[in-house]
């Protein structure tokens, strides 16, 4: 028998509940282990301790992702768009000092509000995945459109397929390892939650990230 929504919700919550105690009880009987153990490992034997402690560390990340495609979506909060893109813009080139990252900002109104808490998800999304699949310079443009604000992140990786295009915002789709595919699908449901759309598309010289988000009326 299939499930309904609210099923598929309750199913969600146990499986994050779950997977959440467990990776919180190995952590903390790792730590422990590790601390009974100290004086008796050699200096390798030590090393699988904090191995251990990021897989847990990984798992929690992962549960929280699948929330985050698949639960609730945070309350809207909306703030001046200029400030917003910069204080963001920071906090990304802090996580990835090695990176060019350059933002350009043209609109009319600085202080138009737009939701800080879908625009912190797509730039963090979009701009880290840019830079991660290239190791290329990223640039990021924020501008006035008849529908809101247009947002555009352009990358110099290699281009993606008309197949890849089209299932880049599907959940669980990925082209990386080590990866669970749910950062463009989150940005998706975020931004269609707000009234806006996003693509992605060749470029010139890569990829580009477009999308259009309405302002606070």
């Amino acid at each position: 028998m299939g499930l309904d929504s609210d099923g598929l919700d309750r199913m969600r919550r146990l499986l994050r509940h779950r997977l959440l105690n467990i990776a919180s009880a190995v952590k903390s009987s790792n730590m422990l282990l590790a601390s009974e153990l100290d004086d008796r490992l050699s200096a390798r034997e030590r090393e699988y301790f904090p191995l251990i402690q990021k897989e847990c560390d990984q798992i929690s990340e992962l549960v929280e992702r699948v929330d985050a495609a698949c639960g609730q979506l945070p309350a809207s909060a909306f703030f001046p768009v200029a400030l917003t893109i910069s204080s963001l813009m920071n906090e990304i080139c802090s996580k990835h000092p090695m990176a060019e990252i350059t933002v350009e900002v043209d609109v009319a109104d600085p202080g138009r509000e737009i939701c800080m808490s879908t625009l912190k998800v797509l730039l963090e999304e979009v701009v880290s995945n840019a830079y991660e699949i290239s190791r290329k310079p990223v640039t990021v443009s924020v501008g006035d459109h008849v529908t809101g604000c247009l947002i555009q992140v352009f990358d110099q990786g290699e281009a993606l397929p008309a197949a890849g295009c089209e299932m880049a915002f599907e959940p669980f789709y990925t082209t990386r390892t080590r990866h669970l595919g749910v950062g463009l699908s989150i940005v998706k449901r975020m931004v269609l939650s707000q009234g806006g759309t996003v693509s992605i598309a060749p470029g010139l010289a890569g990829n580009v990230f477009t999308c259009l988000l309405p302002y606070r009326n």
